[in-house]
């Protein structure tokens, strides 16, 4: 969550707003599915290494999952000196295998299985940029890349504004969330809320998918609300890409505006787009709140499910054999200063309704959940 995101959170509506259960978006090849929250049992798969703090996001690549410690860098990259640490686990024995060490605080880190390398973006409030890092039999190829236009902003409270999260689509299409982005901007000039990133010599260029106001359809509006509405995001985050016709979908989170957003059409100039509002379930122990997710993530199928508690310095794994296919996963983290006062959990998103569930996970307590990931039982 960005620096504007926790100011604008502040003012967010607490109130839960009753749902009408609608239709979620027709292009989605694997439907999402609409069920309860099912019981998981996790299991420690890794412990963060001596030194390093704070994992957030995970990816695999070949045999190896790999995970990103932030430490102590803070969302523009400060202080001076400031690292964070990429380690790669073996994914059957959770043995550490690889390890680099990036300037900054990584805030995505996805892989493309295409060129065999990981995308990792640094720094979501301000001093934003993009590596590559191809692993090689014995080290690694790691590429820097500065943002062509930056993504920083100059707007009402200063100038800031960077990059989050990374997906890439089956067709090779790299997509990133605009982290804290300037939402005064007015008309078609508003902000971009997704880019594409093109990558060419180390320069990493930038083009807006669609903006932070632009007009969706609602798919769960309140009784007697408009079915079509301007987005207003302020914090877009962690996003997924799921496969389907015409470009598939990008699932978009915005998390301290309590949305996600489906973009469909991505082939077409101006995908379409869809926004689902959500709501808790059961109301947090602290006081009413709308959820502010972190990390999303769909279950396909058989195979192992990955959760990075951030606090705990503990990457958990489960079996999903039980888990309905379609069932879309999100976290919710301890609530910083500023935030809504929402319960840490590990929770699942009705994509009808924007319910937001809880899972039960047993004997383990999440102190904070981030990184999410789902690994197929028959993944090459």
């Amino acid at each position: 969550m960005s620096l504007r995101t926790l100011r604008t959170a502040l003012g967010v509506v607490t109130a839960v707003v009753a749902a009408t259960a609608v239709a979620a978006p027709a292009a989605i090849a694997h439907p999402l599915a609409k069920s309860t929250a099912p019981s998981l049992k996790l299991h420690v798969f890794a412990a963060a290494p001596a030194g390093y703090s704070n994992p957030d996001d995970l990816t695999r690549l070949g045999d190896v999952l790999y995970v990103a410690f932030q430490n102590n860098a803070a969302a523009d990259g400060t202080p001076a000196g400031s690292t964070s640490d990429i380690v790669g686990f073996d994914l059957r024995t959770g043995k550490v295998e690889r390890h680099w060490v990036l300037p900054g605080r990584v805030d995505g880190l996805t892989a493309d299985p295409r060129h065999h390398r990981l995308l990792v973006t640094v720094n979501e409030d301000l001093n934003s940029s993009f590596y590559t890092i191809t692993p090689t039999q014995k080290s690694a190829v790691v590429t820097h890349f500065s943002y062509s236009p930056s993504p920083a902003q100059t707007g009402s409270d200063g100038t800031n504004g960077g990059t989050d999260a990374l997906s890439v689509a089956a067709d090779g299409t790299v997509f990133v969330a605009h982290s804290n982005p300037d939402p005064s901007l007015p008309g078609a000039n508003n902000a971009a809320a997704t880019y594409t990133v093109t990558l060419h010599g180390t320069t990493a260029e930038l083009a807006r998918v669609y903006g932070v106001n632009d007009t969706a359809r609602v798919i769960n509006p309140a009784k007697g609300a408009p079915k079509t509405a301007t987005l207003g995001l302020t914090d877009p985050d962690s996003n997924r890409w799921l496969p389907g016709p015409d470009g598939g979908t990008l699932i978009q989170d915005a998390q301290a505006d309590s949305k996600l957003v489906f973009v469909t059409d991505l082939k077409d100039k101006h995908p379409t787009l869809s926004v689902l509002n959500l709501t808790n379930a059961k109301q947090p122990s602290k006081g009413a709140a709308t959820p502010q997710l972190d990390d999303i993530e769909r279950v396909s199928g058989d195979g192992v499910f990955f959760v990075v508690d951030q606090k705990a310095g503990t990457i958990y794994k489960a079996d999903t054999e039980d888990v309905r296919h379609g069932t879309l996963f999100a976290s919710q983290p301890a609530p910083k200063a500023g935030d809504l006062p929402n319960d840490p959990a590990l929770s699942v998103v009705d994509p009808h309704t924007g319910v937001v569930t809880p899972v039960n996970t047993g004997a383990v307590k999440l102190i904070s959940p981030k990184g999410l990931l789902f690994v197929p039982r028959d993944a090459d």
